[in-house]
């Protein structure tokens, strides 16, 4: 009973903010904002720990400390517009969505649409990653998104409602393989954003450091001849995202170099994900600790 009303409280405490925000004028939002990076930047002293761990580990010497502080709040900076994308995205028209965004390289997707190809969409926590997926579902078709359940059952309600509107279908991880299934049956495409630690997976290299995978991707493209296509979403500005399409991974027409073909493509993924951060490092969600399996250790802060 307790934590059901903690949950209605906090559901009602996120509309109330979600009030605000709407009825807030845009310049004074994103100081708003900026400030609660600083904030956050300043007070936030488990996940700045994680994130300086992250840049130690991915440029090592390469760069400065300032550098790397630099790149820290900037990461903040990027994840508190990415939240109010996630706040605006659910109340706004299709026309609003899409006057947030460019797409680069559009003649990708719009080749494997004309020759019906699957469509599994690849992204990272990076940038503006709570505009892309609606984006993409408003502009080129319905996908279905593998997503964790939020455990505020009255959130993760208006959340499903929210993807709906925006031509999105959730998937439940616990049933991920069978809802990808079905969602190609039903001419839907697939994203999934893989950039994070996961337990059950396969071993990489990320910044050339040993870390975990998912390899649903790679199993999924495989096993049903679907093709492969990476999406980052650059944010230029507060409100203003360029969405970078890549080069397509057919894997029909890949030479393999080794018996693994699920550990390298899964790996030509993670390599795809490394360059963008390496092009714009302060956009990625440095605060999650990418390479626990194998540095557990270094993520634990003395107090």
């Amino acid at each position: 009973m307790i934590r059901k009303i903690r949950d209605y409280l906090n559901y009602t405490l996120y509309n109330i903010f979600k009030y605000i925000i709407f009825y807030t004028p845009k310049n004074i939002s994103k100081k708003i904002l900026i400030l609660v990076a600083k904030l956050a930047y300043k007070y936030n002293k488990e996940h700045k720990h994680i994130a300086k761990v992250n840049l130690d580990l991915a440029f090592g010497d390469s760069l400065s400390n300032e550098e790397k502080e630099k790149i820290i709040f900037n990461s903040y900076k990027s994840l508190v517009f990415n939240l109010y994308e996630f706040v605006e995205n659910q109340s706004i028209s299709k026309e609003q969505l899409l006057k947030k965004g460019k797409v680069e390289n559009e003649e990708v997707i719009l080749e494997a649409i004309k020759s019906k190809r699957k469509i599994i969409y690849i992204t990272a926590h990076y940038g503006g990653w709570e505009l892309a997926l609606p984006y993409v579902a408003l502009k080129y078709g319905k996908l279905a998104v593998v997503n964790r359940k939020m455990d505020n059952p009255y959130m993760n309600s208006m959340y499903i409602e929210a993807r709906d509107r925006n031509n999105i279908t959730m998937l439940e991880k616990k049933v991920a393989a069978k809802g990808m299934l079905k969602a190609f049956k039903e001419k839907k495409a697939v994203a999934l954003v893989i950039d994070q630690n996961i337990k059950n997976g396969v071993e990489i290299k990320f910044f050339g450091k040993k870390a975990m995978a998912t390899d649903s991707t790679s199993r999924l493209a495989l096993k049903l001849d679907a093709v492969i296509i990476p999406i980052f979403c650059v944010m230029n500005d507060f409100r203003d995202y360029t969405l970078k399409v890549g080069k397509m991974i057919d894997p029909s027409k890949i030479e393999f170099k080794t018996e693994d073909k699920i550990k390298e493509l899964t790996q030509m993924q993670a390599d795809l994900i490394e360059k963008q951060i390496k092009d714009k490092p302060e956009l990625w969600f440095w605060q999650h600790k990418r390479w626990k399996k194998f540095h557990k250790e270094l993520y634990k802060r003395n107090k």
